[in-house]
């Protein structure tokens, strides 16, 4: 089990540096996003909507394809016709894609409608439309290079296609002067030089293949998850729709800001982890210790979350203050804490799931998010008219919790695992007080300050030790992590001994 957790943790390093890239990309967009000069704060809630859109019709335009293919890939029944599942898989996503476009570009105007009440937008939907329906074949790629651990080139292509991205978005804004629709047109570019670079590589992993009776079983298997795939989206997206339709894009603006801030920790943390472990997960499926190692992912993966989400969480003032180029975005540090601590039961229901995914109950998955997005919808309704933007982030963090909670029952039922929910409950409520500490001192100057939020932030491994939260095997590790990657002079070598690890599957 020791070297799964240890293939896991390379992988996540070496995802998270990608995900990383796209968070340091999308804070070196924002300053120009809030430059008066360039764009509204109306036109910032603008891009927001349109980019939570995106995510509704990416993942309409997936169909569960990337986790039927994951599913398939890794059964013992279809093992040795792994290529032929990804032909099939990749031949009816491109299809769908087609589709969507084919249906929505002449739509543009009545979704610019619908959305904005005003039609100026139809064009950038257009735009959109198109990249969205490339993502969705590029996600599709992007699964296979997960199934066959190929983290490296997974990480390398994309950070590529990150940075065209950006160097044409600036380009398409500042010397173009397109605007929003400079936004959209540069990710067509880059997904579409995604495509060409993974050419070779996806001809290589295909071979012509069509069975009936395999299509409709993973059909069956993935049609529950596009429902739980649209409804997650939408969970996602419901505060800023509700924000758009119940109050003023400026509030959509200001929740975005503080949503891109707590947002890092899902694409850095969890989504890196999800990535590196849910292919080990369906590896270790007929494992006998597997009950250990995934209640194992689920108390580090929190633990390491919980450090983000106060670390985020203490110094989102000072980090607002510094990428923002209007004042009108300062306060969105206020429900930073909130939106941050509901990414813990985001994780928290990843890594429940493992259960329902292995016994194919993905109809549970599906009900449990269509469950969760009717709960969001209505406390949105509920509480934006009360709290504004603070409202949407305690919707926000209700649902999420509620979500995970429903989501657990039904997965231990179907295929128990023994989770330390002891110790995931103390890193809770520790890092939550830690999380909302910054509050108390946002009025110091800002040399104590700082120092006191570092105070904080590295207290917590320590506040857990007296409630007896570390066996003494994991104390044992910490000591030999610190005394291996403190010694700067051998970083290289310990750099490179990360690619030596090898599964024992």
């Amino acid at each position: 089990m020791l070297n799964s957790v240890k293939t896991s943790f390379r992988d996540s390093i070496v995802y998270g540096l990608g995900n990383i890239a796209v968070k340091i990309i999308g804070f070196l967009l924002i300053p120009l996003y809030t430059d008066p000069k360039y764009f509204s704060v109306d036109d910032f809630g603008v891009i927001a909507v349109l980019d939570i859109t995106g995510l509704v019709l990416i993942s309409l335009m997936a169909s569960g394809l990337p986790q039927s293919m994951m599913r398939w890939y890794w059964d013992k029944d279809h093992s040795s016709n792994q290529k032929g599942i990804f032909f099939m898989a990749l031949m009816f996503q491109i299809l769908i894609s087609l589709a969507f476009v084919l249906l929505l570009f002449p739509l543009s105007g009545q979704l610019s409608s619908a959305i904005f009440r005003n039609t100026d937008w139809s064009r950038a939907i257009r735009l959109l439309v198109l990249s969205s329906s490339l993502q969705a074949i590029n996600n599709l790629i992007n699964t296979l290079m997960r199934v066959q651990s190929r983290s490296v080139l997974f990480t390398a292509v994309n950070m590529s296609k990150l940075a065209v991205v950006l160097i044409l978005t600036i380009f398409f804004i500042v010397r173009r002067k397109m605007g929003i629709e400079g936004i959209y047109l540069a990710q067509v570019a880059g997904n579409l030089l995604f495509i060409l670079i993974l050419s070779v590589y996806s001809i290589r992993n295909i071979s012509p293949f069509f069975n009936m009776a395999v299509f409709r079983e993973m059909s069956r298997y993935g049609f529950p998850l596009l429902l739980a795939n649209f409804a997650a989206a939408s969970l996602t997206v419901i505060d800023r729709y509700s924000l758009n339709s119940l109050a003023l894009l400026k509030y959509v603006a200001v929740y975005t800001m503080a949503y891109k801030i707590s947002s890092v920790l899902k694409l850095v943390i969890v989504d890196s982890i999800k990535m590196a472990v849910t292919p080990l997960v369906l590896k270790k499926m007929y494992a006998p210790d597997n009950g250990r190692f995934y209640a194992r992912i689920m108390l580090y993966s929190s633990f390491v979350l919980m450090l983000g989400i106060i670390g985020v969480s203490l110094f989102s003032y000072e980090i607002i203050k510094l990428i923002s180029r209007s004042s009108e975005f300062w306060i969105a540090f206020m429900i930073v804490p909130v939106l941050a601590l509901s990414v813990f039961f985001m994780n928290m229901r990843e890594t429940t799931s493992y259960g329902l995914i292995i016994k194919k109950r993905t109809g549970v998955i599906g009900t449990t998010v269509v469950i969760s997005g009717i709960l969001n919808i209505g406390l949105n309704l509920l509480l934006i008219p009360l709290w504004n933007i603070a409202g949407a982030a305690i919707a926000t963090f209700i649902t999420q919790l509620v979500f995970w909670s429903i989501n657990y029952y039904f997965s231990q039922k179907e295929y128990f695992i023994p989770y330390e929910k002891r110790k995931v409950a103390l890193m809770f409520f520790v890092g939550a007080a830690l999380s909302f500490a910054g509050f108390l001192v946002n009025d110091m100057a800002l040399a104590p300050r700082l120092i006191v939020k570092v105070i904080c932030f590295l207290s917590f491994p320590f506040l857990l030790y007296p409630f007896g939260f570390y066996e003494i095997a994991e104390l044992r590790a910490l000591r030999g992590f610190y005394k291996k990657w403190s010694r700067l002079k051998d970083l290289g070598k310990n750099l490179r001994s990360l690619k030596d690890i090898r599964d024992e599957l």
